[in-house]
């Protein structure tokens, strides 16, 4: 009796184990596949005219490089 017990818990830890490691494997791939769609929806359609100005603390998506202003967006002279 204390035999079948003692396979029964290193069997349940056994299974336990399996499972906390094959959840951390694929718990990995499904972060990278997130930051790739958040990145692809933050970036959007493209298109839109952009400029990277002065120097300072802020990224430009375009140089990499820490800019003071970075200005997105459409001007209202295109549309006359």
């Amino acid at each position: 009796m204390k035999n079948k017990i003692k396979i029964a818990v290193i069997s349940l830890c056994a299974v336990g184990a399996i499972t906390a490691f094959c959840s951390q494997k694929s718990g990995k791939k499904m972060d990278d596949l997130l930051l790739k769609n958040v990145e692809a929806l933050a970036w959007g359609e493209g298109g839109v005219p952009s400029n990277c100005l002065g120097l300072g603390d802020v990224d430009c998506p375009f140089s990499k490089t820490k800019v003071k202003y970075v200005m997105t967006g459409y001007s209202l002279e295109d549309l006359y």
